[in-house]
């Protein structure tokens, strides 16, 4: 599948570092800083053109994630042609973390999405009975 992709002035085409990642890296278009305890939005430049049946998946890198408590989660949408926009949260309360223009900030992954109808119905089977309703903590973690 090829996705064709526009860069805004100042943009940086995301790259993967390895053939196989699932992510491919988001970059900062400009400086930025997410403040301790707090969080950044940043417009990264970059256009998509996702095609139907797919969307794109904004996760965290796992170093920034483990090594400076940043974080960032969104959803792009097949057919959504604006901006791809990054609100990074930072969870280090002593320590503001500055982003360099050029400097990965996130990743994107494109995922396939089946086409799902919903059927409201008054009860739900339990698939093995295990689980059921039980929720947070159910298998004792």
């Amino acid at each position: 599948m090829r996705i064709k992709v526009k860069l805004d002035p100042g943009a940086t085409l995301p790259t993967k570092g390895y053939g196989t990642d699932a992510g491919w890296d988001l970059y900062a278009k400009e400086e930025i800083t997410v403040p301790a305890g707090g969080s950044a939005v940043h417009d990264t430049g970059v256009h998509m053109a996702i095609p139907s049946g797919y969307c794109g998946l904004i996760v965290s890198k796992s170093g920034l994630n483990v090594k400076k408590g940043l974080t960032c989660t969104g959803l792009v949408d097949a057919h959504y042609t604006g901006s791809i926009v990054a609100k990074i949260y930072n969870s280090d309360l002593g320590r503001h973390h500055l982003f360099r223009a050029g400097e990965k900030i996130t990743q994107i992954v494109i995922l396939p999405i089946p086409e799902v109808e919903l059927e409201v119905v008054g009860e739900l089977e339990e698939a093995d009975g295990s689980r059921g309703a039980n929720g947070f903590g159910s298998t004792g973690a």
